[in-house]
């Protein structure tokens, strides 16, 4: 039997969980989202900067393992310039320079921005940063039909 924490619950369905097998009795894996649909977000920024401080983050109470960390949403970047992402964990970004990945995006395109990090027993806050190159990102969060989501899934 396969578990599944999801959102407190714990769900058992047929079968192991893909990738991980039988998941720890009375455990199971985490999984913390936001989505977003109240209003875009642009940035200007020529360094990282929080997507949204306040409501774009996810608190995760983790055992010693991995985090499946996610960003999906539809980018536009003006000027030709890119789009760069990265994803802060308790405060320290986890990509190099130029984050965990770059997006050119000159008409409006999905994006899925995933990065595994391991991490340790306790209390963490998960936020998206972004910036750019040049020019003005966009990330339409304005409707459920242009959502901007981010995930977190502990993955045990």
């Amino acid at each position: 039997m396969g578990r599944l924490r999801l959102f407190g619950e714990l769900i058992e369905a047929g079968g192991a969980i893909e990738g991980g097998g039988e998941a720890a009795p009375g455990g199971g894996h985490q999984i913390g989202r936001v989505v977003r649909t109240a209003g875009d977000y642009q940035t200007t920024s020529l360094s990282f900067v929080d997507i949204d401080t306040a409501n774009l983050v996810v608190n995760l109470t983790t055992g010693d393992s991995w985090l499946y960390l996610l960003l999906a949403g539809t980018l536009y970047v003006t000027s030709f310039g890119y789009a760069h992402f990265d994803f802060t964990v308790d405060g320290q970004r986890q990509g190099a320079t130029k984050g965990v990945q770059q997006v050119q995006a000159v008409y409006a395109q999905d994006i899925q921005i995933g990065w595994l990090t391991q991490v340790a027993a306790g209390s963490h806050t998960i936020r998206a940063q972004w910036r750019v190159s040049a020019g003005t990102a966009l990330l339409r969060a304005s409707n459920a039909e242009s959502p901007l989501m981010l995930a977190v899934v502990e993955l045990k």
